[in-house]
Order: structure tokens, then sequence, then C-alpha cells
């Protein structure tokens, strides 16, 4: 299998418990596995465009005043969201994404995934 890998930062500010007096701020480290329709080339751009266009809204933001968190912010909820806004994005741009890697450091990782891939 041949796919496309594109690493990125997202700085955001949390609660584990929903209440704003515990929050506190991460930088989400993330890995995006993707391929590009009928294995056209493309260029990395493209892909950090999509990305960085969608997931851009989160930047510096108490995720918990978010509707589409309804409170829950952790990071399995956060891949979550992520991977369902990314899947319709790089659907709708002629790629697939295989999985989404999100973590708050790198010894805690979610990811989600539509195949195995071998790293």
């Amino acid at each position: 299998m041949k796919y496309y890998k594109l690493k990125y930062r997202l700085s955001i500010t949390h609660s584990a418990d929903n209440n704003e007096e515990h929050k506190h701020n991460h930088v989400l480290e993330g890995e995006i596995f993707a391929e590009p329709s009928a294995g056209n080339f493309v260029e990395f751009s493209d892909m950090e465009d999509m990305v960085n266009e969608t997931l851009k809204i989160y930047q510096n933001q108490y995720l918990n005043s978010l509707e589409e968190f309804a409170g829950d912010a952790n990071i399995e909820n956060v891949g979550e969201v992520f991977w369902r806004k990314l899947v319709k994005v790089f659907d709708k741009n002629g790629w697939k994404l295989i999985r989404l890697e999100i973590g708050e450091n790198p010894l805690r990782v979610y990811a989600v995934s539509v195949k195995e891939i071998r790293l």
C-alpha cells in the first residue's frame, strides 16, 4: 500500500471534568495517513491545506465550550470529531483518509483507522 503521511500540531485548551476552572493547555500532535484517488501524484501542500482549513477553527480554543464536543473534550472524543470532519473533507477532494493519530504527548496517542498500516 502507498499512502501519504502528514504530521501536524494544534494548540488547544480543555478540561477533563468540563469545569472551566480546571482548564489547561495542550499542543496536540497528530499524524494523518491518506491516499489520493486512483493513486495519482499530489502535492503535500494539498493535503496540508485540507487539514489546516478543517482544524484551524480549533486552534487556541477551549474545546469543552464547542458544540461538537458537548463538554467532553477528552483525547478520544477530540479524535473522533476530527476524524469525522477530515473524512468528509478528504472524500470531497478525492482522497481517502486511512488513519488519524492524535496525542497530547508521545506516550498517549489515540488512533482511528479504516485499514491496518504497517509502520
